[in-house]
């Protein structure tokens, strides 16, 4: 059983109410002047200042002088305070005032938390809910630790009035999973929670529905196809170096890098459309996944840099203090996880791609949010510093308005031009040649890429060779065609031969009996190919013969069946009473109107298909699409906290 409380108010509510409870009529708001930053943020500033001073004077104001006995505030004490740190401080006193009190009352709450809890057993568990206003809306829930993370949604759900499977509660940096308890996750007595959802009015709810769907149509796309590979499907995801070089990963460490890299693909489509909630999410379920791959493999790769970095990202979006923790460690991740892959001095990155302009956005976000992350821990000349590095390299990264309306113009894309402008340093003709290139270097990747899936659809035409682990190469196929052997014998040699071009001539000439037979027997008819001959009405035993006969050409296998008038004498079909009879058993099926048994292997690569294009949609088509910052909101930001510093 769940006690609730409700809270949804903003830091300045908080403090008037504060004011209001304590008898004062003080309006401290109007002396703050704040146009376009947001007024929480403002308050959490001088919280967090007040708060750092009295720890360093070992001040209690739960106890006496500041408190009596029966709970009340010693108001002559508390001004006298306030006075001492208006002074040392530089804050208004009403200001200053508002936040000791508001201190002071947190300070016995959590007391009486803890003495209610040490009585009965029921914990004092607080959920964020983050709005557009960045209001603190705060559910405060009093629950057992043993009790499920399910209970605690299906709670919020009921209070909020949306569908518990809608929210997401996140917290130490990790989804909760539903069917788990509270205590594994290490939730203790006092602990503040964010939980990710929309408001319940009917749109919004639709925007939830939306989100949820995406999320889990899209992991379950992306475990599909991350057991899959260009040797045994069309559909396929594949995990390759900066340079395109396929990377030979163990099979289960390759399946959790691909989830792995597909969720954070998907997050960032949705931090591009600054659905900061999925996107949330999304990054948490791949840095999930990232976790059961070799450290090793984290370090040498940006991915997991690229990621924890979009994690901070989305927690400053979401204004989510109590995740600072969390935050400076990624960062601190991020950071080492950049030098090791672009050297200390970006000297890999040089050597790779002859630019270090556009990876140089990364590194201004990571500035900005190492900053942040310093002011609320009221580190304010570590702070300061970067945050005027992050603003001295914004200027360097900013492009010249009337320069990239000219390569618009020119017929590049808005992100083409940026990123050509910024590896350029702003020279326009450099920016064109550098764009020509990349365009042609881009085209030649896709012309590789093309030419090897049609490649690997040929090998799995012709079928292994003997030794079950290489294909035949469809080269050596051609080249024995082209001495005048047919395709198939020349097809069955290089699997007899294992790709030996000379074995396989000899064995052309030596048994070319034995090689008539395995051309029969070790070619395998699929069940549709199959069908497809005997619609057009010849005996099944037939049409698989003469499928065999030319490799599953369905036309050559019609038009040799016509020519001898359906019958094939002498011949024989290999291993042909199973597909026979469940040909047989659909054909009774489809006559009696119980319809026919369907196809698991053509329902497998439907499956596969329409997966690759769940995970597909959204994505770019460009590989370095994340480093396409605007960094319009990353000054904004810049900007408010710089004048937080200056104004506190």
């Amino acid at each position: 059983m769940f006690s609730v409380d409700i809270v949804i108010v903003s830091s300045e509510t908080y403090l008037r109410q504060i004011l209001r409870n304590r008898g004062s009529t003080v309006n401290f708001l109007c002396r703050w002047p704040i146009r376009n930053m947001n007024s929480d943020l403002k308050i959490e500033g001088i919280r967090i200042q007040i708060r750092e001073k009295l720890n360093e004077d070992n001040v209690k104001l739960w106890l006496p002088p500041y408190c009596a006995e029966d709970g009340g505030t010693c108001e002559e004490e508390m001004q006298t305070l306030m006075k001492n740190y208006c002074s040392s401080l530089g804050i208004a006193a009403d200001c200053c005032l508002a936040v000791l009190r508001e201190l002071q009352q947190h300070s016995l709450d959590r007391l009486h938390e803890r003495d209610y809890f040490k009585e009965t057993g029921l914990a004092t568990i607080r959920i964020r809910v983050p709005d557009k206003s960045h209001n603190r809306r705060i559910i405060s829930l009093k629950t057992k630790l043993s009790a499920m993370v399910q209970e605690v949604q299906q709670t919020v759900a009921s209070q909020i009035g949306v569908e518990f499977d809608r929210i997401k509660l996140i917290w130490s940096g990790k989804v909760l999973m539903m069917n788990t308890e509270l205590a594994t996750h290490g939730i203790q007595n006092g602990t503040q929670i964010m939980a990710v959802v929309l408001h319940s009015n009917p749109k919004e709810i639709k925007a939830v529905e939306s989100r949820h769907r995406e999320m889990e149509a899209t992991l379950a796309a992306a475990k599909l196809l991350a057991g899959r590979s260009n040797d045994n499907s069309d559909y396929y995801l594949q995990v390759t170096d900066q340079s395109g070089k396929t990377l030979n990963l163990p099979p289960e460490e390759r399946q959790a890098l691909v989830i792995a890299m597909s969720l954070h693909e998907k997050g960032k489509v949705a931090l591009k459309k600054e659905d900061y909630a999925l996107a949330l999410v999304l990054l948490l379920e791949a840095d999930k996944e990232f976790s059961h791959c070799q450290s090793q493999l984290l370090q040498s790769v940006d991915n997991y840099a690229v990621l924890n970095l979009d994690i901070a990202w989305c927690y400053l979006c979401l204004r989510s203090v109590t995740h600072i923790p969390d935050a400076e460690q990624r960062l601190r991740k991020c950071e080492q996880n950049f030098h090791q892959s672009y050297g200390p001095n970006l000297e890999r990155l040089l050597a790779l791609k002859g630019t270090t302009g556009n990876e140089a956005a990364l590194f201004m976000r990571l500035h900005l949010l190492q900053a942040i992350v310093l002011f609320h821990q009221n580190k304010r000349q570590e702070a300061s510093k970067l945050l005027a590095r992050a603003d001295s390299e914004l200027s360097s990264l900013k492009v010249d308005d009337h320069s990239l309306s000219t390569l618009i113009e020119l017929g590049y894309t808005a992100a083409e031009a940026r990123f050509g402008l910024r590896a350029a340093h702003g020279d326009l003709s450099t920016a064109e040649v550098y764009i020509a290139k990349q365009r042609a270097d881009r085209a030649e990747s896709k012309n590789k890429e093309k030419a090897e899936r049609q490649l690997n659809r040929e090998r799995r035409q012709l079928g292994r060779c003997i030794d079950g682990v290489q294909w035949v190469e469809p080269k050596l196929h051609r080249s024995l065609i082209s001495m005048g052997y047919s395709s198939e014998v020349a097809r069955v040699a290089l699997q007899e031969s294992n790709n030996n071009v000379s074995l396989s001539i000899q064995l052309i000439q030596d048994q070319p009996n034995l090689l008539n037979v395995a051309s029969t027997s070790k070619f395998r008819v699929e069940r549709d190919i199959l069908q497809q001959v005997v619609a057009v009405g010849f005996d099944p035993r037939m049409a698989k013969i003469a499928l065999q006969h030319h490799c599953g050409d369905v036309q050559k296998a019609v038009e040799e069946l016509v020519t001898r008038g359906g019958i094939i004498d002498g011949e024989h079909c290999s291993d042909d009473s199973d597909d026979l009879e469940d040909h047989a058993h659909a054909d009774v099926k489809e006559k009696t109107g119980a319809g026919m048994q369907p196809d698991t292997k053509q329902e497998d690569r439907e499956k596969e298909r329409l997966a690759y294009e769940r995970l597909a949609e959204g994505m770019p088509t460009e590989e370095d699409d994340h480093l396409d910052l605007t960094l319009e909101l990353e000054e904004t930001f810049l900007r408010e906290y710089q004048t937080l510093l200056i104004n506190p």
